[in-house]
């Protein structure tokens, strides 16, 4: 897993709680939609699942963020979808 620190600001009377925190490293790509072009922001760590679940299901990460559009509900952005769906797809996977 990709991880950096984030600083946080010298501030009087704030506890720097920066030495505990690690912050993920954010990631972006251009997918092709059948309406658009979306530029998704995710954690590595998600790509990362996108691209092994693609392998797996012999699909291109493409096809896959293309159905989880499709899908999501209307108000949900595209990225807690794609979110959603990772975890959904390993929490299965582990079940069976």
């Amino acid at each position: 897993m990709f991880i950096q620190k984030k600083a946080v600001d010298h501030m009087p009377g704030i506890i720097d709680l920066s030495a505990l925190m690690t912050w993920p490293t954010m990631v972006s790509r251009t997918i092709p939609l059948p309406d658009r072009r979306a530029r998704l922001r995710l954690e590595a760590v998600v790509w990362s699942g996108l691209d092994d679940i693609a392998r797996k299901e012999r699909r291109p990460v493409q096809e896959l963020c293309r159905d989880v559009d499709a899908l999501r509900p209307s108000g949900t952005p595209l990225t807690s979808a794609i979110r959603n769906y990772v975890l959904d797809y390993y929490r299965q996977a582990e079940s069976r």
